[in-house]
């Protein structure tokens, strides 16, 4: 197993500021609870509506919102589904009681939210610092200010053939680089990833019997490659999750 990618050649961190339109802030409802100050939230813009997520270390509260209403579950501290929180009674229906104002404000402006995060990841990736909505009227917008973390730079795969990645079943979050020669749909596995429970970082092996020649690119360097691959692509916050819970951290009032 090979240590981390040299974080010398990491990019650097960027402050990135999103000038978002939020609705009207701040969010009128009872306020949270002590244990349940620091959410961890998430939302996903459906065609038919919206899941919103309220999570936190015992368990998560997960509501979707369609044309028949909202309806809530929660999911247990191995994200299993369950109608039964995993809090006492008073302190669930302290945090419904501020989780429904919250969800109805969220998913009234998610689909703009949603595009707005995607655009203003975008414009990042084009190393502008700066993104606001254009909203066709005058609006109350929100400045979001948040720090993006900097990328592994990365090579294009330089060896023969072609190469690609997959999910494997395992621990810690494994994926297998798969490589062949002849076609666009790798099937031959070369090594693996997962992240290092230790570190929190890439950790990588190659597989037995590999024949580095025929892959164009020694045992260590295809190594070194699939580090920054899985950094990228795997533990690295994607910028458009970030800015698009930035956004709900705001009308959460927790940013």
């Amino acid at each position: 197993m090979r240590p981390v990618s040299d974080p010398s050649l990491r990019l650097p961190n960027t402050q990135f500021c999103a000038v978002l339109n939020l609705g009207v802030l701040p969010l009128v409802a009872p306020p949270l609870p002590t244990r349940f100050a620091l959410p961890v939230l998430d939302a996903q813009w459906l065609e038919d509506g919206a899941a919103i997520y309220i999570g936190f270390e015992e368990g998560e509260l997960h509501f979707d919102v369609s044309e028949r209403g909202i309806e809530h579950h929660f999911h247990n501290v191995d994200g299993v589904d369950s109608d039964i929180s995993p809090w006492p009674a008073a302190d669930t229906a302290q945090l419904l009681a501020w989780a429904g104002p919250f969800v109805r404000h969220v998913s009234e402006l998610l689909e703009e939210l949603t595009m707005d995060a995607a655009e203003a990841a975008e414009w990042s990736a084009l190393g502008l610092t700066v993104y606001a909505t254009s909203p066709p009227e005058p609006t109350q917008l929100e400045v979001v200010d948040l720090e993006l973390e900097g990328e592994q730079m990365m090579l294009p795969w330089l060896g023969a053939g072609h190469v690609g990645h997959d999910h494997i079943d395992g621990p810690n979050h494994p994926i297998a680089l798969l490589w062949n020669a002849q076609h666009e749909e790798p099937d031959l596995p070369l090594a693996t990833a997962w992240t290092d429970p230790a570190s929190g970082q890439p950790a990588v092996s190659a597989r037995p019997r590999v024949d580095w020649d025929a892959v164009g690119l020694p045992e260590a360097e295809v190594l070194e490659w699939l580090e920054g691959l899985y950094l990228n692509h795997h533990l690295l916050a994607d910028p458009e999750e970030l800015i698009l819970r930035a956004g709900l951290e705001r009308i959460a009032g927790i940013r």
